[in-house]
């Protein structure tokens, strides 16, 4: 699939930007020089447009959610750094396929309009687990276009058919687009973890790491349902969702690294499609 030749799995921990991190970025160093390679290697295949997934977008219980806005903007301001902003124009004709494939294959997906928003009290500026991977995008250099999409609380395996509906519509643009993840894997690494403290954690986030990096979603679909509940994590459904992305094509992953210094399981992973 000569349009889709990259995608990454990135965790969004915002201490990764530098104007929030300061002296606390080199307790993640790996992180941030692994994310800084993956940002590299997708410039590198010059995306017109970036696909993101983030599971800190309004979620709704029972759909994934898109924003249709023509431009799409955020910044830091949560954390103390409003001044730190991104700003990114919406590809509104992937979109619209995107919303054809989906209904196709059954999956329910919300449009983020103005009046969506006001009615749920709905946010539409980009949250930080699209922030801060757009954040290292952007700093190598990636001026594009962006498709937003929030997380919807589905089964994995309706995730990983929206996976599939967004590798169809990407198909039937003539641009090359690049897919990312935006998750982090578990809460629960260590005893003063934000989550609490789950000794099965470390193992929940071995078992995804391994999965990412082999392709392979057989893996993650057996991976234990109460290993899940004890890690706390926030990556899995956009890690379905990539596994879509790519199924059926031929693909290879590579783990850049991984790392749980402040109990939060970072992961970042690459995945080369090579047709």
């Amino acid at each position: 699939m000569k349009n889709l030749g990259i995608c990454a799995l990135m965790p969004h921990p915002p201490i990764m930007i530098p104007e929030i991190g300061k002296g606390e970025l080199d307790k993640i160093k790996n992180t941030v020089t692994a994310v800084e390679e993956a940002a590299r290697r997708i410039k590198d295949f010059n995306p017109q447009t970036i696909v993101l997934m983030t599971p800190h977008g309004p979620a709704f219980e029972d759909a994934v959610s898109i924003s249709v806005h023509p431009r799409l903007k955020g910044n830091f301001s949560s954390f103390g750094v409003p001044d730190v902003s991104l700003g990114f124009e919406t590809d509104s004709l992937l979109v619209r396929h995107i919303l054809k494939k989906a209904d196709r294959l059954g999956v329910n997906i919300v449009e983020l309009t103005d009046d969506m928003a006001k009615n749920y009290r709905l946010k539409l500026e980009l949250d930080h687990g699209a922030l801060v991977p757009l954040y290292y995008l952007h700093k190598a250099g990636f001026k594009g276009q962006l498709v937003h999409i929030s997380v919807g609380m589905l089964s994995y395996e309706e995730m990983y058919t929206f996976g599939k509906a967004v590798q169809g519509a990407i198909g039937m643009v003539d641009k090359r687009v690049a897919v990312i993840a935006s998750g982090d894997l578990s809460h629960r690494l260590t005893p003063d973890a934000p989550a609490g403290y789950s000794p099965k954690a470390a193992e929940f986030d071995r078992q995804v790491m391994e999965a990412v990096e082999n392709v392979n979603i057989k893996s993650l679909l057996e991976i234990d349902r109460d290993l899940v509940e004890a890690a706390g994590e926030c990556g899995l459904r956009p890690i379905f969702f990539l596994m879509g992305i790519v199924g059926g094509l031929k693909a290879t992953g590579e783990n850049l690294s991984y790392e749980g210094p402040f109990g939060v399981g970072y992961g970042v992973s690459l995945i080369n499609v090579t047709k």
